[in-house]
């Protein structure tokens, strides 16, 4: 009987499989190793027969997998049915005392956690009534609390389920009785302390086997400690058997970049000679460091082998069936349902028409019901009528069981491997197919503890959402030489030559304990005095600094601890603490740059060059307007892509369609008929504005409400301002055309004010403030802006002498910013003429460079993303 006591890395793991590795080559299966989790002893049993030594699965085992193997009838109560009852018990709306945190998002969870915890420290529903009528603890949250436990021991007997720690004492009691059968040595290992239903587990096998515990020299194994020395446990102290490793500190501007530099040390250890398998990372939990050292080991081709289980809802396949669930909740609401039907992992998916189904359902947006989509869309038709028949699930009461067993059904409407499927891609079917088991074991157990009552697609989805959140999805990675990724407890059982540390931040790692919302820190120390050894804030504080400290013995060669300087808004990190003992000076983390193993050739000439492709051009633009050279003013590109190829951007929602150019449209219209004396502004306005918001199809909202009073505003504005001059003739919309460089070039004024001296005054309406009409005045010094001298020039071609241009700002009060004077009138038209050639000129030549005039106005461009102009302005920054 013995307590092995040390530092980490002082040799009791190694001390434990030395009698492991003797029993094993004796081919004695009277012993049992027990780790704290499955992966542990799957690594361990792993490890063990690379050394050719046979390995039965229940040698190395988990303290549920040997107490099932001894006590196997009763069922633990998942954190699935934990959680599921408490909230059922909190909705019900008793105890009272929890009313008003009944519905708050993670109570539930929180309540779960503290229950769990007084279990674990032996104390029932029974004993904490017992302890407040001592007056341990009282109050009405004291009651209330009462109340939900007793109540969820009885749902929970109700369905034959127990806590872990009753499991536990129920295990110990057989095995005072029955004994273990043939088994004579059993050790734990990889613990750092025990609960109190554990040591009573302990308690109970002394007398059957030789037992062997590892335990950590750390504040929070004291008790265990004392616990075991009392059943008679010999200790032993443990030297440390190797001289600490090479230590480096690494600090990194981000924390992109101090991944980055864990990838690139990994690639340069590797191609020094070092195999993957030797080398590991350990993070203290999995946000946000897996994702970012997945995404980045994938792009280098590291092989990484994750520990980490993720959640089961954020897989495609759940995401895929709950886009199904909510369509089918809403009566086949025409966005949810072609997000499900676009899905990527859906049979509707894989179609080359999906893309363009989005497109469609997007114009016809808003909508609903899979018949009026049928008409819509030109999609094949056998994906919707596949839908068809759960048309009727949103109004049929079923027991939750039937429930389960139709969501399940849902699996075939996901895609399947092909037969060629790409090797590299076979993880990815894989993880497909752990999620659809995951996800039917998990509705299945919901359905068992919802009963047999008739129930809503509604009610039954709202507790699925629950589980399905809670419920872990493990996928199966056999790949033998890769990179290992660790949480800090996951790190217990290894020892690796070179460890990364990362994410060493204040409060981060070692991380800042919260404060528990349901036992507060009185009632835990009422509780301990009393006997009941619940563990404190303290407590767990002292435990991720002994988890710190941990990590660090993890590494047999080199120690890799980094951090980044800089949060991602950019700013100033604080390091933690726990690194001050280490002097050293950090290092700065390297940027991950891409260096080129052939000489690439220059970029072609950015213009079109073929024969063919330029008389597509010339016909193409036979004409031109002046919105359109303004356009090609501003970039290249962007007049290429909207004008020649004819690309239309992403048809926009309902509640994105009342922009600025729809609202500019009404205003235009309203005041093209009021100048026409075809009504009053007021009735105008209502019939353009009732016809927009038909023809766009925009629902009503309040952002529509203020819009239209906002434009009402403007209109009255503009009434008691519009500035007609006694004798001149208004003309709205009017045509004119010009010819440049052979060319015609086309549009509408919004007002030509004509006298009978044939003199005129060229207007243009904007739906803009003073903020916007500055933006166009400045717009028009930098020559970006033609079309007011345009039409000043086609003015006068026509034999008319302009007097001057207007900008009229008409959102608000009205603006006029005017251009009168002789010499800034001739400029105008000089200017715009000359500009307006020159893009008509290379136009037709075929020039469509990247070249936007005014950088700042690309975040506007539709076409951001398919020029790349970021990532030409970060490579040239890369280059210089």
């Amino acid at each position: 009987m013995r307590l092995l006591l040390g530092e980490p890395g002082s040799g009791k793991t190694t001390a434990i499989l030395r009698e492991v590795r003797r029993h094993l080559r004796a081919s004695r299966a009277d012993f049992r190793l027990i780790v704290p989790t499955a992966t542990m002893a799957e690594h361990l049993r792993n490890s063990l027969a690379r050394e050719g030594l046979l390995v039965r699965g229940s040698a190395i085992t988990t303290i549920a997998g040997f107490v099932e193997s001894l006590h196997p009838p009763q069922r633990l109560a998942s954190s699935t049915a934990v959680t599921l009852f408490l909230r059922q018990i909190l909705a019900d709306g008793h105890p009272r005392a929890f009313a008003a945190l009944a519905g708050s998002p993670g109570f539930a969870s929180a309540m779960a956690s503290a229950l769990e915890d007084l279990a674990n420290a032996g104390c029932d529903a029974l004993q904490w009534a017992a302890l407040r009528g001592l007056g341990v603890h009282s109050g009405p949250f004291s009651q209330g609390l009462q109340e939900v436990y007793e109540q969820l021991e009885d749902r929970l007997n109700a369905n034959g389920l127990v806590f872990r720690a009753h499991q536990l004492a129920s295990t110990a009691r057989v095995i005072r009785d029955n004994g273990i059968g043939s088994i004579q040595a059993l050790y734990f290992d990889g613990f750092f302390s025990f609960t109190r239903s554990e040591l009573e587990l302990m308690r109970a096998l002394k007398p059957h086997a030789d037992l062997t515990v590892a335990l950590p020299e750390w504040t929070g194994a004291s008790a265990s400690r004392d616990a075991l020395r009392q059943m008679g446990l010999r200790e032993q102290r443990m030297t440390p058997l190797r001289p600490r490793p090479a230590t480096t500190l690494l600090a990194a501007v981000s924390r992109e970049r101090e991944v980055e530099e864990i990838a690139l040390r990994v690639m340069e250890l590797h191609a020094a000679g070092r195999p993957w398998r030797d080398m590991g990372v350990v993070v203290r939990s999995a946000h946000p460091y897996v994702p970012m050292l997945e995404t980045v080991c994938a792009r280098l081709g590291v092989p990484l082998r994750s520990y980490f289980v993720s959640p089961l809802s954020g897989h495609p396949v759940c995401r895929f069936i709950t886009l199904l669930i909510d369509a089918v909740l809403t009566g086949w609401e025409w966005r949810r349902t072609v997000q499900a039907l676009r899905s990527a992992v859906s049979l509707s998916g894989q179609e080359p028409a999906a893309d363009r189904l989005e497109l469609e359902v997007r114009e016809a947006l808003p909508g609903s019901g899979l018949a009026e989509l049928a008409d819509r869309v030109s999609f094949p038709t056998q994906y919707l009528d596949a839908l068809a028949p759960m048309t009727s699930w949103a109004s049929e009461p079923a027991p939750a069981a039937d429930w389960a067993a139709r969501i399940a059904g849902l699996s075939v409407l996901v895609a399947s491997p092909q037969p060629d499927v790409d090797p590299s891609k076979l993880r990815v079917w894989r993880a497909r197919a752990a999620a659809l088991k995951t996800l039917h074991s998990t509705l299945k157990e919901l359905a068992e503890l919802l009963g047999p009552e008739p129930m809503l697609l509604e009610g039954f989805w709202r507790h699925a959402q629950e589980a399905l959140s809670e419920a872990a999805l493990r996928v199966a990675d056999t790949r033998r030489d890769a990179v290992h990724l660790l949480d800090v407890y996951e790190a217990r059982q290894w020892e690796l030559p070179v460890v990364f540390v990362c994410g060493l931040l204040e409060g981060d790692f070692p991380r800042k304990i919260a404060p528990d919302p349901v036992l507060s820190e009185e009632t835990r120390f009422r509780l301990r005095v009393n006997g009941v050894p619940v563990s404190n804030r303290a407590d767990r504080q002292a435990e991720e600094e002994f988890l710190f400290q941990f990590a660090l013995t993890r590494s047999t060669h080199e120690l890799v601890l980094s951090w980044p300087r800089n949060d991602p808004e950019g700013r100033p990190t604080l390091r933690s603490f726990a690194l001050d003992s280490i002097e050293q000076e950090p290092v700065p983390a390297r940027g991950l740059r891409v260096t080129l193993v052939a000489a690439v050739a220059p970029a072609p000439r950015p213009a079109l060059q073929s024969a063919p492709a330029l008389a597509f051009v010339s016909a193409k633009h036979k004409q031109h307007r002046p919105t359109a050279l303004e356009s090609y003013l501003q970039c290249p590109f962007q007049f290429f892509a909207a004008k020649t190829m004819d690309l239309r951007e992403r048809p926009a929602l309902p509640h994105e369609r009342l922009d600025f150019i729809a609202q500019g449209i009404v205003i235009h219209a309203v005041i093209s008929d009021w100048h026409r004396g075809l009504g009053s502004l007021e009735v105008l306005f209502e019939k353009h504005w009732n016809a927009m918001l038909a023809q766009r199809r925009i629902p009503p909202s309040h952002r529509v409400e203020l819009a239209r009073l906002l434009i009402q505003r403007s209109l009255r504005f503009y009434e008691q301002n519009a500035r007609v001059l006694p004798g001149w003739k208004v003309e709205t919309e009017r045509p004119l055309r010009l010819e440049i460089e052979g060319l015609p070039v086309v549009g509408r004024a919004d007002r030509v004010d004509t006298s009978e001296a044939r003199e005129s005054i060229v207007y243009d309406f904007k739906f803009s403030g003073a903020s916007g009409i500055k933006r166009r005045l400045e717009q028009l010094e930098a020559g970006l802006t033609v079309q007011g001298g345009l039409y000043l020039a086609a003015v006068r071609q026509e034999g008319l002498e302009p007097l001057g241009f207007v900008y009229v700002g008409l959102r608000g009060d009205t603006i006029y910013e005017e251009f009168t004077q002789h010499g800034q009138v001739q400029t105008l038209m000089d200017q715009a003429v000359q500009a307006a050639g020159q893009s008509i000129l290379q136009i037709a030549s075929g020039y469509i460079a990247v070249q936007p005039a005014n950088p700042d106005a690309c975040r506007y461009c539709a076409f951001l993303h398919a020029c790349r102009i970021q990532s030409a302005g970060q490579a040239d920054a890369a280059v210089g």
